[in-house]
């Protein structure tokens, strides 16, 4: 009974459902958790891509091959093979964070020598666009007393190649192409000569 002697004491009003604290947290969380739900789609499902499509979205447009120090000492030089390249994109899909790496293995045996590897591409590299020139040198390679000492042993000097392969983050190792590493080395300009010189022709006399 209230203070007017009436046992029924008046109902509270009802509020409307949209007034309810519970249905704006409830509906924050719907909106949230779609929000989340586009991001997961664009960044994981439709930007990833597989093995496969790395392998056809990315082309080796130019390339050049060397080697250069590791280290050099008055009494022994260590040189590395090295690989420099471009790569355009001929896929459909924008490139970026992709990581490459050569493995070095001679040429006759196919024995891996050594590797390397370098992150790349951290801005998109869109479809048709060509990169900047990507560098990779091998973690071991040759010693000799001088660089000379290479050039003049030529003939004995195991012939390299490099198999370049690129990765996103979400795929596995793809293989790019197989190129072979030039005997040239870094520092070093070697003008062939031909073994031997002609012999100029004598004027023969006119009668």
């Amino acid at each position: 009974m209230n203070e007017n002697g009436n046992p029924f004491p008046p109902l509270e009003e009802k509020k409307s459902w949209f007034k309810q604290p519970k249905f704006w947290a409830i509906l924050l969380t719907i909106i949230l958790g779609i929000v989340l739900l586009l991001f997961f789609y664009k960044t994981v499902v439709k930007e990833s891509m597989s093995t496969e499509e790395v392998a056809k979205s990315i082309q080796i447009s130019w390339h050049d091959s060397k080697w250069v120090d590791k280290k050099s000492l008055p009494s022994e030089v260590i040189i590395v093979p090295s690989i420099a390249f471009k790569v355009k994109n001929v896929g459909t899909k924008p490139l970026q964070y992709v990581n490459f790496e050569a493995v070095f293995l001679f040429e006759e045996s196919g024995e891996n020598l050594s590797d390397g590897f370098t992150p790349a591409l951290k801005e998109p590299l869109y479809p048709g666009q060509e990169s900047q020139e990507i560098f990779i040198k091998s973690f071991y390679g040759s010693k000799a007393s001088s660089k000379e000492a290479f050039i003049r042993n030529i003939t004995e000097w195991k012939k390299i190649k490099a198999k370049i392969f690129a990765r996103t983050k979400n795929s596995g190792y793809a293989l790019l192409g197989i190129f072979p590493i030039s005997q040239r080395i870094e520092g070093i300009q070697v003008i062939y000569q031909p073994e031997e010189s002609p012999v100029p022709e004598t004027p023969q006399p006119q009668p």
